[in-house]
């Protein structure tokens, strides 16, 4: 595994508050403002997979909230690609599945990451030039994250999976990310 600073957040346990707190926070619509999110990264492939990945880097770095921060994956192909699907899959605790999104590969896509409804940012996927030959990996991901975030969202764990034309497995990459230090803003 791999450790990585990659966004900045403030955020706060999910905890019982009292009534009227209760009562503040849905009247004023509670949000999460920037501090640290750390992540560690881990190339789940195995002995059928025919790409892997080898090295994260994101730009800037640390990430800043609310501007598009590039992160790049480099690695190897074994195998040439003409064509293939991508799935993201984020689920966060008690809520569970966030988003889902497949695509293409090959070329670029994008998606808007909503959490509990709110549009909290987007992500844009700059695919493989296909055909793409046996040999360097770089997928570059950019991703937008606004400067707030429903309140309680405290960690993540992101499920990256690429099939290549044949439906053979091309990459895996499994996420777990935490917000840290937060705060409450109202």
């Amino acid at each position: 595994s791999n450790n990585i600073s990659i966004l900045k957040f403030r955020s706060f346990p999910i905890e019982p508050a009292p009534r009227s707190t209760m009562r503040v926070l849905s009247a004023c619509g509670v949000v999460c403002l920037g501090k640290t999110i750390s992540f560690t990264w881990k190339d789940c492939g195995d002995s059928s997979t025919h790409g892997h990945v080898t090295g994260v880097t994101t730009k800037p770095d640390p990430p800043v909230l609310g501007t598009t921060t590039a992160i790049t994956g480099t690695g190897t192909l074994d195998e040439g690609v003409s064509s293939g699907t991508y799935n993201v899959d984020v689920s966060v605790p008690v809520i569970g599945k966030v988003v889902s999104h497949s695509d293409s590969i090959c070329g670029d896509s994008s998606f808007d990451i909503k959490v509990l409804g709110v549009n909290v940012g987007k992500v844009s996927i700059h695919g493989l030039s296909c055909p793409a030959a046996a040999g360097t990996l770089n997928l570059e991901i950019d991703a937008l994250l606004n400067d707030k975030l429903p309140a309680g969202i405290g960690q993540a764990t992101i499920a990256m999976t690429a099939t290549d034309q044949s439906n053979g497995k091309l990459v895996c990459m499994n996420v777990e990310a935490k917000i840290e230090n937060g705060d409450i803003v109202v």
